[in-house]
């Protein structure tokens, strides 16, 4: 089988990337090229183009960078027109994969889309879009596959990646969590050790900075997320690190952290946000991420003005925090435009902090990972795949 994919960010190259390593299983002959990062890259699959060259977010901020994304669509089209692939994988990044839906059908070729656009987010005449031009959306919340179904669209739910991919990562006991956060708790000294314990202080408070994977997201939310660190550090031991997406570049982070209380780490990310007290995110995968780990989080998003008015008259749904979606109530802290500043931050992550606060919002969280099905999703994901493309 050959099978061109187009996944256009870090979150939906990591899933895609799983899914590959399933279809690798299913036909080790497979052939795959298309739009990807390293991860897809590194189970074999041929870039036309590296994603990285895609980070932009929101509407305004596309438009200023029109040329380059034209390019890359027309050379990625081209491309697939030459390789005459049995079917097409769009994951997730719907601005551009829906455009791509469209003119991988006028070439003839079966569409198959993973990770559902938020339609039900938006006003829902996209999804005459999506019945024109995808011939299977493989889908990873329950209530899409009722969505899609109810729109005459065929759709198999398969569960969330996440669970497969980080659910197995325990969460360590650090600082205090749990019994009181804000307090530094000091190591006991091992009795049976003949010379004293000289192990430093363990801090009270790790804080795990997730500003996003694309460059915008990062400049306008890593300094006020790095203000917040430095307000609550003059009050309490605080730990704090960004963790590296892999779509970002060291270099640019290290522009904003050099001199500052938080540190980058190149580090596995699942593993980083499991050893965190609380997480600052920004919106989109991340924030599950936290849920699957069960670590508390507050979810920020900014744009510019006119991309937040934009926003505000096509968003048809009162969070955009997906934990508060999948949860149907609001259970972490959602901080939008204005309230994106270290002071209110701050604020946020204290009262978050307090034990009680805390404790509810570990126990909520378990109820919205429980909600995100069982591992397998990619096995599930690749044998949908295989179905669409041999019927």
């Amino acid at each position: 089988m050959k099978l061109a994919i187009v996944a256009g960010e870090a979150s939906g190259d990591l899933h895609a990337a799983e899914v590959l390593r399933e279809l690798k299983r299913l036909d080790p002959a497979i052939e795959t090229f298309g739009i990807g990062c390293d991860l897809l890259a590194r189970e074999g699959m041929r870039l036309v183009h590296h994603a990285r060259e895609m980070g932009i977010v929101g509407f305004f901020n596309v438009l200023r960078h029109l040329r380059r994304f034209r390019r890359i669509f027309d050379e990625t089209v081209n491309e697939i027109a030459r390789e005459k692939p049995d079917a097409v994988l769009l994951v997730d990044y719907p601005g551009f994969n829906l455009r791509m839906a469209r003119r991988c059908k006028e070439l003839g070729l079966r569409v198959v889309y993973y990770i559902s656009p938020q339609l039900w987010a938006w006003k829902k005449g996209r999804v005459k879009q999506v019945a024109k031009y995808v011939d299977r959306m493989i889908v990873i919340f329950p209530f899409e596959e009722t969505f899609y179904r109810d729109h005459g669209i065929e759709a198999a739910y398969v569960g969330h990646p996440l669970i497969e991919e980080i659910g197995h990562i325990a969460r360590p006991g650090v600082g205090s969590r749990g019994s009181g956060v804000g307090a530094t708790s000091i190591a006991e000294p091992n009795a049976s050790s003949p010379t004293p314990d000289t192990r430093l202080p363990i801090p009270a408070t790790t804080i795990a900075l997730l500003p996003g994977s694309r460059k915008a997201e990062v400049a306008s939310l890593l300094p006020a997320m790095i203000d917040a660190v430095e307000i609550l550090a003059r009050e309490r031991s605080v730990d704090a690190y960004v963790v590296q997406a892999p779509t970002i570049p060291r270099e640019l982070l290290d522009e904003y952290v050099t001199g500052r209380n938080v540190r980058v780490v190149e580090h596995d990310h699942g593993e980083a946000v499991a050893a965190a007290d609380v997480a600052l995110s920004s919106s989109g995968t991340a924030t599950l991420e936290c849920a699957v780990l069960g670590t508390p989080v507050i979810v920020m998003y900014r744009l510019s003005l006119a991309n937040y008015w934009l926003g505000r008259m096509v968003v048809t749904i009162p969070h955009f925090a997906l934990i508060n979606i999948v949860a149907g109530k609001k259970i972490v802290p959602e901080l939008i435009q204005g309230d994106v500043n270290g002071r209110t931050i701050a604020d946020e992550t204290r009262r978050l902090l307090e034990p009680a606060n805390y404790a509810r919002v570990v126990e909520e969280l378990a109820a919205v990972r429980s909600k995100l099905g069982d591992a397998g999703a990619a096995r599930r994901a690749a044998e949908s795949i295989m179905k669409a493309v041999q019927r």
